[in-house]
């Protein structure tokens, strides 16, 4: 309508309105030209919307999800990738794409785990490295006057600690010595 208003002026009147209608003209093919649309992208188990998710536009241009899952892409195109650690990469043309994309995650499944019980054999080389610890530890303290250590005098903790440590091998000792209720049996 506009067009036709500005055909219709005489030349001079044309010639002054010719900047404006070839700004309007400008405006409306580059709003044509960076026409974009959003998309949704979810975790196909729990719908949920998933975050980093890479998706790739013809190979060139890559845009990231945000935290709910949106992503802004251009109109016009012909393939779209996604992509992240935890789910299935997938590919689409344009028209097989809709508003919202539901990802398959990867399943990480462990192969089988077995359990097994200490072996007498497992506990008599668990003590005997213990023992052999206590020996080293041992062999590593000090002894003599020349070894006398000032610190030792003032704390408290320590010496606590050693009078706990002594009082649990003595419990520990007399458990070892009573019989158990499998023996009395």
């Amino acid at each position: 309508m506009f067009v036709s208003f500005i055909l219709f002026l005489q030349p001079k009147q044309a010639n002054m309105y010719k900047p404006f209608l070839l700004l309007i003209v400008l405006i409306l093919l580059s709003h044509e030209a960076t026409a974009q649309r959003s998309i949704t992208v979810l975790d196909m188990d729990t719908d949920l919307p998933v975050k980093g998710v890479s998706v790739r536009v013809d190979q060139q241009r890559s845009v990231e999800t945000d935290h709910l899952g949106r992503a802004t892409i251009p109109v016009l195109f012909d393939s779209i990738a996604f992509s992240h650690v935890r789910y299935e990469r997938e590919r689409l043309a344009m028209v097989e794409l809709s508003d919202t994309m539901y990802l398959l995650p990867i399943e990480h499944m462990l192969p089988e785990v077995k359990v097994n019980a200490a072996s007498p054999e497992m506990l008599a080389a668990f003590k005997a490295w213990a023992q052999m610890g206590a020996m080293a530890g041992a062999a590593e303290a000090p002894r003599g006057i020349a070894s006398f250590d000032f610190a030792s005098l003032l704390d408290r903790r320590g010496r606590r600690d050693k009078k706990h440590l002594e009082r649990a091998k003595e419990i520990l000792k007399e458990w070892d010595k009573a019989p158990s209720e499998e023996d009395k049996k």
